[in-house]
């Protein structure tokens, strides 16, 4: 847990550097850290400096979050914290805590999960179990053995037939204009340009 956020953010051009790091069983190096912006989001990045060599070993890089957080814990050891778009609960909390120490790019990308979770919050889901009607005996359930699938159809509620194309086509439309909603709920906050990158951070 983060007890101190680093400040300002330490970058690959200017990171924040720890000496007399345990490097093996006996030696003793540098180690650097930062957190590194890509178009697919933040990520942690720490780098140790070989001292047999003089050389910087590969870094060692975290997975991608939305935002991303360096500081130090109790033991004042450097660790990190970050978010992305899961739950509205855990973005506000998260903004709540760290907000005075986004720079403009968590700012903005904050803005927009907070507005993208507006609506996705609203959807509202129902799910249907998928249901089959033999084609001999008109015998209709749930449950079909891979093998006698082409003995079946599957039917709605009312035992019509289901055009499962047509079916997945009009689920695709409704998530499409779902998205597309978030981002413009988004794009009002902040821009078009960084609404979009946000959704496709998300992806």
């Amino acid at each position: 847990m983060i007890k101190t956020v680093l400040q300002p953010q330490p970058t690959q051009n200017d990171p924040y550097v720890v000496d007399n790091y345990p490097y093996g069983y006996t030696m003793r190096t540098r180690m650097r850290y930062w957190i590194e912006t890509t178009n697919r989001g933040q990520r942690f990045v720490r780098q140790s400096l070989n001292p047999k060599t003089g050389k910087w070993n590969k870094p060692k890089k975290s997975t991608y979050c939305q935002i991303m957080l360096a500081g130090l814990n109790e033991e004042n050891h450097v660790k990190f914290t970050g978010i992305s778009m899961y739950s509205s609960d855990e973005a506000k909390k998260f903004q709540e805590k760290y907000q005075e120490y986004f720079n403009d790019y968590q700012r903005k990308e904050m803005i927009n999960i907070l507005k993208m979770l507006e609506v996705y919050d609203k959807v509202e889901y129902t799910i249907r179990a998928r249901k089959f009607m033999n084609k001999i005996t008109g015998e209709i359930t749930e449950s079909v053995p891979l093998f006698e699938m082409n003995n079946y159809i599957e039917v709605d509620d009312d035992g019509k037939p289901v055009d499962r194309e047509a079916e997945d086509k009009k689920q695709d439309e409704m998530r499409s204009l779902i998205n597309r909603s978030a981002v413009s709920n988004a794009s009002k906050a902040t821009s078009v340009e960084s609404a979009i990158n946000t959704f496709k951070r998300v992806k």
